[in-house]
């Protein structure tokens, strides 16, 4: 019997975990299959009544698959999506987690986060954004990898709107700093998933 031989893929070693709230769904679009990342979505909405939401659910499902396939082509790994009751907001966010063996980044500032220290930055106005920020963290043990999680806030450019793109900022913010290493050794919190 010979032993398993590591994974090729680097993206395929990183072990993280990230506490969402209420809503909110991790879908490891790496890992899974197109009808997988459908059943996730429709899950979501399993207590809607069938035959008048369904079909929009459908059709959401649709869109965030196609979203997926756009993802898994610059390597995304995971995308954090707010999945919850409809609220009609003329602003959205999702969040996007990637592996890259690039140089950590030199500017942006660094935050603390359970994960330890992540460099942060932040672009308003950005292209095909109302905000972008962007997280990257070394992966742990040799630090040689990185762990970039990017989430952009997208609607109509409104400034009435300023307080609700700065209200979702500091929910991503909040989210994100509670990534850590699947190598911390503390007990799960609520609401905690892991990656894939």
């Amino acid at each position: 019997m010979t032993a398993a031989e590591p994974p090729a893929d680097p993206a395929a070693r990183v072990g993280y975990r990230i506490t969402l709230p209420p809503g909110w769904l991790l879908l490891p679009v790496r890992d899974r299959t197109d009808e997988e990342l459908h059943a996730l979505i429709v899950g979501q909405y399993r207590d809607l009544p069938r035959d008048s939401a369904m079909p929009l659910v459908s059709r959401l499902a649709d869109a965030v698959v196609t979203a997926a396939h756009t993802a898994r082509e610059v390597d995304v790994i995971d995308i954090v999506l707010p999945l919850g009751a409809a609220w009609g907001s003329a602003v959205s966010t999702s969040i996007a987690l990637a592996v890259g063996q690039d140089d950590p980044p030199t500017d942006g500032e660094p935050v603390e986060t359970n994960a330890g220290i992540a460099t942060r930055t932040q672009a308003d106005r950005a292209p095909n954004a109302l905000r972008r920020v962007e997280y990257v963290w070394q992966i742990p043990p040799e630090g040689t990898e990185l762990l970039v999680a990017s989430f952009s806030i997208v609607g109509d450019e409104d400034p009435e709107l300023a307080p609700l793109v700065d209200a979702l900022t500091g929910l991503c913010d909040t989210i994100l700093a509670t990534i850590r290493w699947e190598t911390d050794d503390r007990e799960p919190e609520a609401g905690e998933e892991r990656d894939g």
